[in-house]
């Protein structure tokens, strides 16, 4: 069982982080919230870079020589950009993935000031604009408020909820992975531990094309011989069910990631499985959508991924045949599973250590060294005299 006292902190940073507005390129509350943890903790160093992916780095002084882990969530969420206001009528554009037939009239949104996390106004779709399959972009009508005019609406969901053991709220994909980061680094910023280095790097602009990741990687904001870790919250399918565990990500629809990552995270979740027995994890391929893992491994990173299966996947909700805007679900405790896969890896820098393609698992040695006895009993004795039985 996790300590009672970790879940509390553990939840307090995921309620003040999802309760932030954000849209793509309009990341700033989620920023100003980690700008403010990072300063209440001096085991830990902030920085920014050139296209403003915030970096935070344990410890905050000194280096390693291990390679860092580095933990990769996005700020952003799908959302709408406020194009222009006249008298109660708003153009909006679309910036993510949703699909044709979700968003209808009548839809309540709020309406935020970029960097205000209060909301400056409410209003309701009346026209809904969608092409190639997907939403675009709509007209709404102001009921409360206004609507500031380069600002951003969301759908009028609360920020933080838990229901019946799972956590609702209106982002979070990937609001919850940038918390589960938090929730490790401030853990680590805790107990302090010798010869570890943890980063979190905090991305802008996921839900447009792993815009910040793709500009991390030109600036050499993390060192090449770093281990990434990408946290998303993926899309809950029949074979990765809510309520199963986090996932230990093989791959996504564009890629298969670094194989020996992989493997240390399924080694350091057995690891939590005998420990704990009510912890679970799940292997699996994702391959509803890409993340910045693939970024990541096609300019020669390191890289795996963990993720938790997500209800109403970018506010998609299904009733039936019935399409509709809901509200975004993750169990509470596949949650607080990933939190602690997580800890137990930073914590773990010798599974990092090796360089790919060179760890082979503990079930694979002990089945060759099976197969030598069964298949060739004679293996040293023919090894001596030559390497190949005619």
């Amino acid at each position: 069982m996790i300590d009672p006292k970790c879940v509390s902190r553990w939840l307090d940073l995921a309620r003040g982080l999802l309760e932030q507005p954000t849209a793509a390129c309009k990341e700033e509350c989620p920023q100003a919230f980690i700008r403010s943890f990072t300063k209440a903790r001096k085991a830990l160093r902030l920085s920014q870079d050139a296209a403003g992916n915030l970096l935070v780095k344990y410890p905050a002084r000194g280096s390693s020589k291990k390679p860092p882990l580095v933990l990769v969530a996005h700020l952003d969420h799908p959302g709408f950009w406020i194009d222009s206001v006249s008298g109660d009528s708003v153009q909006l554009s679309f910036k993510g993935g949703v699909g044709a037939g979700y968003a209808q009239a009548g839809q309540r949104v709020e309406f935020f000031e970029t960097g205000n996390s209060k909301p400056a106004g409410t209003g309701e779709l009346t026209e809904v604009r969608e092409e190639e399959k997907r939403l675009a972009g709509a007209v709404a009508r102001i009921t409360s408020g206004t609507a500031p005019a380069g600002g951003f609406a969301m759908w009028a969901f609360p920020g933080f909820s838990v229901e019946n053991d799972f956590i609702v709220a209106r982002c979070c994909d990937d609001l919850l992975g940038a918390a589960a980061a938090l929730c490790v680094l401030d853990e680590i910023s805790r107990r302090k531990p010798k010869g570890v280095a943890v980063w979190g790097l905090f991305t802008r602009a996921e839900e447009v094309g792993f815009l910040g990741a793709l500009e991390a990687i030109r600036l050499k904001t993390i060192p090449k011989k770093s281990c990434v870790l990408s946290l998303e919250c993926s899309k809950a399918a029949g074979i990765a069910p809510q309520g199963e565990g986090a996932i230990v990500r093989v791959g996504d629809r564009a890629s298969i990631f670094d194989p020996n990552l992989t493997e240390a995270l399924r080694q350091a979740a057995e690891t939590v499985s005998k420990e704990q027995p009510a912890f679970k994890y799940q292997r699996r391929l994702m391959d509803g959508g890409s993340c910045e893992a693939t970024a990541f491994c096609a300019y020669g990173y390191r890289s795996s991924g963990v993720a938790v299966p997500l209800g109403n996947y970018h506010n998609q909700s299904l009733d039936g045949e019935r399409k509709g805007i809901g509200a975004e679900t993750v169990k509470l405790d596949d949650f607080l599973n990933e939190a602690h896969l997580l800890l137990e890896l930073a914590q773990r820098p010798e599974l990092l250590e090796k360089k790919a393609g060179t760890r082979k698992p503990d079930w694979l040695l002990e089945r060759a060294r099976a197969a030598k006895k069964e298949l060739c009993p004679q293996a040293a004795e023919i090894g001596a005299r030559k390497k190949w039985v005619d």
